[in-house]
């Protein structure tokens, strides 16, 4: 039995080198480089999908014009979400960008909250978390990555909220990778 011990190890040993010459294309001697330049991977393509996204730059500016929003947006970043926020003349809108942050993970302990689906995605809306007139439209985005549609109303009308927070959902949903 130690005779096929000392084969077994010298045949890994050998190995090892073989493929360590290989993994190397540099002609200079001392300076290995890389055969091939590796991209990152994510553990979904939606969430690269979503990575890419910039949240201040979801809308065209046919449809910010359309949707009543004033300037280009300001950008806020939450704890694990890139967002953006705009005025309308009824109130406001946010776009959050949750690239890590799966739809279950994300806090929804304030105001009443109704499971859904949009646009074929699991969902939840989340009514008056900040008070009368507040509405969120939260959706899945892939199994480890979601968004968040936050949309106010000046005269606390919930409904008018949650009503925009949909309109506005359902562009940010076409330019969304599929689940």
């Amino acid at each position: 039995m130690g005779r096929n011990a000392s084969c077994s190890a010298a045949l890994a040993a050998f190995l090892s080198l073989l493929l360590g010459a290989a993994a190397c294309s540099s002609e200079q001697p001392g300076a290995p480089a890389p055969t091939d330049q590796l991209e990152p991977t994510y553990a979904s393509s939606a969430y690269s999908g979503l990575a890419a996204m910039d949240a201040c730059q979801v809308f065209s500016p046919d449809q910010a014009s359309q949707l009543g929003m004033e300037g280009t947006g300001e950008v806020k970043n939450f704890a694990g979400g890139r967002g953006c926020d705009w005025k309308t003349a009824d109130g406001g809108i946010r776009v959050v960008l949750y690239d890590t942050t799966a739809l279950d993970q994300l806090n929804l302990s304030d105001g009443r909250v109704e499971p859904t689906t949009f646009a074929s995605r699991d969902a939840r809306i989340q009514r008056d978390a900040l008070g009368p007139g507040d509405c969120s439209l939260l959706f899945a985005v892939g199994g480890s990555s979601s968004v968040s549609l936050d949309a106010s109303s000046n005269d606390m009308n919930t409904d008018a909220a949650c009503l925009f927070a949909q309109q506005v959902g359902q562009l940010v949903e076409a330019k969304l990778p599929e689940n």
